[in-house]
């Protein structure tokens, strides 16, 4: 089930069929782009691009679908046999970023309400760590720099559009419609060539991608 992808970019309105075929690049960042990687979710996971981290997930009506491994700490704990990374929301990994890219995708964090460090997507693991708040998002970059932002409309149990563009001391996040480009020096991947995607933990989550598109910018 495709859903149209729409203001990525500040006066740029998208068809609603913008996923039926490629669309051509747009970037802030770059003047040129090579899609690496195009997903609609209508076959088998893509094991190369994604990495689960918990196990329960699937493709299912179009979208990749993650949920809780187990309901609770203590059903966990005991299957397990220990006290930490339960799988009690689902986290997983877009694996073989660029150097240099440009990724567009739709998603939604699925739950009851926000936690401390949670829903949360990191640009290179645990280097820049994008955490989504009511209305918007705290961005924590890589040396500890803290960047605020309430106006990018962020809910949790809604659809998300999301576009980031990153090259070594620049990054852009377009989310919702809202644009932000950050420059600083300490945005890097630190050769940490992935997103991971971590969810709320409890019952009720959910990690719902729709579909993603992936450049690299030159």
């Amino acid at each position: 089930m495709i859903k149209p992808l729409s203001a990525l970019f500040p006066l740029l309105i998208l068809s609603s069929n913008l996923f039926a075929e490629d669309p051509p690049f747009q970037s802030h960042l770059f003047e040129k782009g090579t899609l690496v990687y195009s997903d609609d979710f209508d076959g088998e996971l893509n094991r190369e691009q994604w990495e689960p981290r918990t196990r329960n997930w699937q493709v299912k009506d179009g979208m990749l679908i993650g949920a809780p491994d187990f309901r609770n700490a203590e059903e966990a704990m005991k299957a397990l046999g220990r006290d930490h990374h339960l799988g009690l929301g689902p986290v997983i990994r877009l694996n073989h970023l660029p150097e240099n890219f440009v990724c567009h995708l739709r998603f939604k964090f699925e739950g009851d309400d926000y936690q401390a460090a949670r829903p949360k997507l990191d640009i290179g693991h645990h280097i820049n760590n994008l955490f989504f708040r009511k209305g918007g998002y705290t961005l924590k970059l890589s040396g500890g720099e803290v960047i605020e932002d309430r106006q990018s409309s962020f809910a949790l149990n809604e659809w998300v559009d999301l576009v980031i563009e990153l090259t070594e001391g620049k990054l852009l996040l377009n989310l919702n419609g809202h644009q932000h480009i950050i420059e600083h020096e300490q945005i890097s991947m630190r050769s940490r060539d992935e997103f991971t995607f971590k969810a709320l933990d409890g019952p009720s989550s959910r990690l719902v991608i729709d579909c993603i598109r992936l450049w690299e910018g030159e």
